[in-house]
């Protein structure tokens, strides 16, 4: 007995040093703040070296998710020679003030980098990098881009407006449950992770026939003004558009980028939003510096996370898992200390196609494809996606009744964000249309595009649209999907509601992104289906406000899809 607590006492004492040791690496301060214009004082987490010899170049990253391993996170740029900086948003960690999210970020973000400029450990260089709304905070702080900022790396970030809260004009019921995680104290909300908590609030509006706007009511905890403030924007209109740069601004971003992102990630058209506005109007000398990598990942995986070899139904090669943590530091010592670029990073797009296995490198989006792949819908059910334009006038009918909320409680998506084939093919109302068996391999490369002629005899309808591989075998791969308000396809930042019976021609062009190697024998599938599951708000078809709809507005509807519809798949 005494042999052992001598081990243990021992064990003590090493630890006790092992730490202390740890400790005396870095230099670790909390005490300073960044005093806003208004007076507000925001709090933050500086550490940097021992013994470094100051001043050096600083990483900031800007979050409203405080936690314990930021403490990690600063020390591994700190170890590469930088002063790794956290700053923590109005109402986090030890800040002052409120939350609201994404409406103080631009503002607040150029007064941090600012700060960040004028510190005496800071040589006056400043990047930035960080995943999911950090992503979104960097698109933030380059609305007014402060000389002191040399790149920035967005990873996975969400779009306002776009991807997040409200893909297609349509809102998630996330949202609410994403709100009081970051929004109910200073800290982060663990309610966030009880499944079953969120599983009953969803189910009740969906089964109770409730409009979405007492969503939060059902929750528990009374009116949530942010979630009740974003309910009375569905349209991508200027609230939403000024929290990032518009296209002026873009005009004038004239810093290296790096945006990383994967085809299994929430926010991947969030990402891609800010990577083609900066390619379209940004300058000529920037857009040569902005740099695009994207694979098989999830939300995670898609800022350097941890890693996933499966993402159902996939199983994702070891090809793929590319070092992204590295290879950011990389970007930095190339943008910050006049390093050589990232060897990984061959061209300005590096894209892994699954199947082969393989990372392919292009110099624009222009050059990545050869071919587009064209296909008309049939003009009857049942009949084949066709290579040329079908003649006829006929249509493909979508009927059903709104009022029916059992659809509503199948999952369309897994928390990974994989569509689950055995539920949507389940569904009572879908159109599915099939290819013939392809005449040879062919590598599907990034967003398809369905250019849909439709008729409705209700002003507003909600659609979901997938494309699928189904190989030899007959099992069935999702490749990409998409959900649309058809009152917000025609201008996206306002409802127009439609008329009965007016054939109308809308282009759905923001489909997930993928890169995957379809083989000879294989046949491509297409689906339109009502979105109905209680991951999504319920449109009960009427002109009223969605989210003041309940279940006595409910409608039958009836969609007509004409034949000279067709999809567009871009072929590498």
């Amino acid at each position: 007995m005494l042999n052992r607590l001598c081990k243990l006492l021992l064990i003590v004492l090493l630890t006790g040093f092992a730490k202390t040791h740890a400790q005396e690496k870095y230099i670790k301060d909390t005490t300073q703040t960044v005093r806003l214009k208004d007076g507000t004082l925001l709090s933050t987490l500086l550490i940097y070296k021992a013994g470094a010899k100051l001043p050096l170049p600083a990483v900031l990253r800007i979050s409203c998710y405080p936690m314990g391993p930021d403490t990690t996170r600063a020390q591994y740029v700190a170890d590469s020679g930088y002063a790794g900086i956290f700053v923590y948003n109005r109402g986090k960690a030890t800040s002052q003030g409120v939350f609201y999210p994404m409406e103080n970020d631009a503002a607040d973000n150029y007064e941090i980098v600012d700060w960040i400029s004028k510190q005496s450990w800071c040589n006056g260089k400043v990047g930035m990098y960080g995943g999911s709304y950090l992503g979104f905070a960097q698109w933030a702080t380059v609305k007014k881009l402060h000389p002191a900022l040399k790149t920035i790396v967005p990873q996975v970030a969400v779009g306002p407006g776009i991807d997040y809260p409200n893909p297609g004009g349509i809102f998630m019921t996330y949202m609410l449950q994403w709100l009081k995680y970051v929004r109910n104290g200073p800290y982060l909300d663990p309610v966030f992770f009880n499944a079953e908590k969120w599983d009953k609030v969803n189910s009740t509006y969906i089964l109770s026939g409730l409009p979405f706007n007492r969503l939060d009511s059902i929750e528990g905890h009374g009116m949530d003004t942010i979630f009740q403030r974003w309910v009375t924007h569905p349209g991508y209109d200027d609230y939403w558009q000024r929290m990032t740069p518009t296209r002026e601004e873009f005009s004038r971003i004239n810093i290296p980028i790096l945006t990383t992102t994967g085809y299994f990630d929430d926010d991947q058209r969030g990402a891609l939003h800010y990577y083609n506005m900066h390619n379209k109007y940004g300058p000529a000398s920037a857009v040569k510096e902005h740099y695009l990598f994207i694979g098989p990942f999830d939300h995670v995986g898609g800022q350097g996370g941890r890693r996933s070899n499966f993402i159902a139904p996939y199983r994702i090669d070891t090809a793929a898992m590319v070092d992204q943590k590295q290879m950011i530091l990389e970007w930095f010592n190339y943008t910050l200390k006049g390093g050589s670029k990232p060897a990984f990073l061959q061209d300005r797009i590096s894209v892994f196609v699954m199947a082969e296995n393989k990372w392919h490198f292009f110099p624009s989006l222009d050059k990545m494809n050869r071919d587009t792949l064209q296909y008309f819908l049939p003009s009857k059910t049942g009949g084949p996606l066709q290579e040329k334009k079908v003649k006829g006038h006929g249509s493909l009918l979508l009927s059903y009744n709104t009022a029916d909320r059992s659809d509503d409680t199948l999952r369309g998506y897994t928390n990974d964000n994989a569509l689950i084939h055995q539920e949507l093919f389940r569904r009572k109302h879908l159109l599915s249309f099939t290819t013939r068996p392809l005449a040879k391999d062919i590598i599907v490369n990034g967003s398809f595009t369905a250019d849909l002629y439709i008729s409705s005899i209700t002003p507003d309808a909600d659609i979901m649209i997938s494309l699928w591989e189904i190989d030899s075998a007959g099992v069935k791969w999702p490749l990409s999907r998409m959900v649309q308000r058809l009152s917000l396809s025609i201008d996206k930042t306002k409802n127009t509601y439609w008329e009965k019976g007016r054939k109308y021609h809308i282009t759905l062009s923001e489909t997930q992104w993928i890169s995957k190697l379809v083989k000879k024998g294989s046949s491509l599938l297409f689906t339109i289906s009502p979105v109905a599951n209680v991951f999504w708000q319920k449109n009960y078809g009427s002109s009223k406000d969605v989210s003041m709809q309940t279940v006595q507005d409910a409608m039958q509807c009836e969609l007509k899809f004409y034949p000279e519809s067709y999809i567009s798949i871009p072929v590498m």
